[in-house]
């Protein structure tokens, strides 16, 4: 399995005024044209979906001069939430991402701040509590990897294992580390079946990896389970929804996810300390014909309801 977020560090560059956007502006940090050509190059030969990529990668092409890039070159923030918000509206994948990078400047980087707070997150363990009638409550925020998170992993699950019934509260959750979400959705399948989805890339179809032994009790298949999503459960979150329904295990409660089933690698160095992140798989149904996954239109809930009286309904269909 492929990990939703990665990173590497590029080196910061010193280079002269002369290749800088404007030759007149001394003051630019770097040339937007140069890192714009780059991210549509990296485009055109990675992403997932091959016809979207060519057609992403001309129309950002044709901005890599524009007056409102160009003004950019002293900001490498506002140039790069710019043309991530660029490519995210030409894709229609939320995925995608550009940012600059430097090994002093972590506070800058996303994935390096989401990573330094993860032990004090309890590496997305968020809540865990009994409630009447011996259904558990179980709140995941992220995904971290499954290296750093299977000790507090393994805490809940274990104290999971005597309830009568599961809520798994995904709302809000962003994702993070597939091998980690696959492991839990592991947790709650049949270890003989296969998992419902296969992993495309522009290449080839493969069987995602299984996990060969849990190292916490599994849940199982037995004892009612529902689970919780709304508009800001996203990508290796509503894998674990998407799963879950298809394979007619849990009930799935709330309201639509955020739509974001491609997978990246780690990401792509570009010139000027910036970094691309580009999706270059995704998951395929095996159970539905019509359905490819969940991109796009997000996980659709069997049962829509409000914030406010989403805890009573999934207790209630627990009850039945």
């Amino acid at each position: 399995m492929k990990l939703i977020a990665a990173f590497s560090l590029a080196l910061c560059h010193t280079i002269s005024s002369a290749t800088y956007a404007s030759d007149n502006d001394e003051d630019c940090q770097f040339n937007p044209t140069v890192v714009i050509q780059s991210a549509a190059s990296a485009i055109a030969e990675t992403y997932v979906l091959a016809d979207k990529a060519q057609s992403v990668s001309l129309a950002l092409s044709e901005m890599a001069s524009s007056p409102e890039a160009l003004r950019l070159c002293r900001d490498s923030q506002s140039f790069a939430k710019l043309i991530t918000e660029k490519i995210r509206t030409l894709s229609g994948d939320k995925h995608f991402y550009l940012e600059p990078v430097s090994p002093n400047e972590d506070s800058n980087n996303w994935i390096a701040q989401w990573r330094a707070e993860a032990p004090k997150n309890n590496y997305g363990v968020k809540k865990l509590e009994l409630l009447p009638g011996n259904i558990a409550y179980f709140k995941l925020s992220s995904f971290h990897t499954f290296e750093n998170a299977r000790q507090s992993l393994a805490a809940a699950f274990t104290l999971l294992q005597h309830s009568d019934g599961l809520i798994l509260d995904l709302r809000n959750n962003g994702g993070g580390d597939s091998d980690t979400a696959t492991a839990i959705l592991e947790s709650f399948v049949d270890p003989t079946n296969p998992l419902p989805y296969v992993i495309e890339t522009r290449e080839k179809q493969h069987s995602p990896e299984r996990i060969k032994e849990l190292p916490w009790p599994a849940y199982g298949t037995q004892r009612p389970m529902v689970v919780l999503i709304n508009g800001r459960s996203f990508s290796a979150s509503e894998s674990i929804a998407f799963s879950l329904q298809q394979l007619g295990r849990a009930t799935i409660i709330g309201s639509a996810s955020a739509g974001g089933a491609h997978m990246m690698d780690a990401p792509q160095t570009l010139p000027f300390s910036f970094e691309i992140g580009i999706p270059s798989s995704r998951p395929v149904s095996t159970l539905s014909k019509e359905l490819v996954n969940w991109e796009g239109q997000g996980v659709r809930p069997n049962i829509e309801t409000s914030e406010q009286e989403i805890l009573q309904v999934a207790l209630e269909v627990l009850k039945k």
